[in-house]
């Protein structure tokens, strides 16, 4: 059986990794060259082949800490969250883990995965 290739191409994640927000460790990625650990509930990571516009999409979780019924979201455009403005852009952006409180947490485990056009 045989499969278009550009249907497998403009299909597949570009960019994954699973990070743990306590210990700034990369647990295992694809496509990233970074991520840092900027503020509490708070890391940014970019990319190692950038996205062609900053039209792409991206899915995140976290895992519950404590109970903390915890929820994740990216930042798409400019936002401010602990007094810090992030930006999508082609190379990355940042994340924010909250728990039920809307306060920011440190998750054992953040993960995300990113889709569109490479440059």
């Amino acid at each position: 059986k045989s499969i278009d290739t550009s249907y497998l191409l403009n299909g597949s994640c570009k960019a994954w990794s699973l990070f743990n927000h306590v210990s700034e460790v990369t647990l295992d990625s694809f496509n990233q060259s970074s991520a840092v650990d900027t503020s509490t509930g708070v890391f940014t990571w970019t990319v190692t082949n950038n996205f062609s516009t900053v039209n792409w999409v991206a899915a995140s979780n976290t895992h519950a800490d404590n109970a903390d019924n915890a929820k994740s979201m990216v930042h798409s455009g400019t936002r401010s969250n602990n007094g810090a403005s992030v930006d999508k852009a082609t190379t990355g952006t940042s994340w924010y883990a909250k728990n039920s409180s809307h306060s920011g947490f440190d998750s054992q485990l953040a993960g995300y995965m990113a889709f569109g056009d490479l440059a």
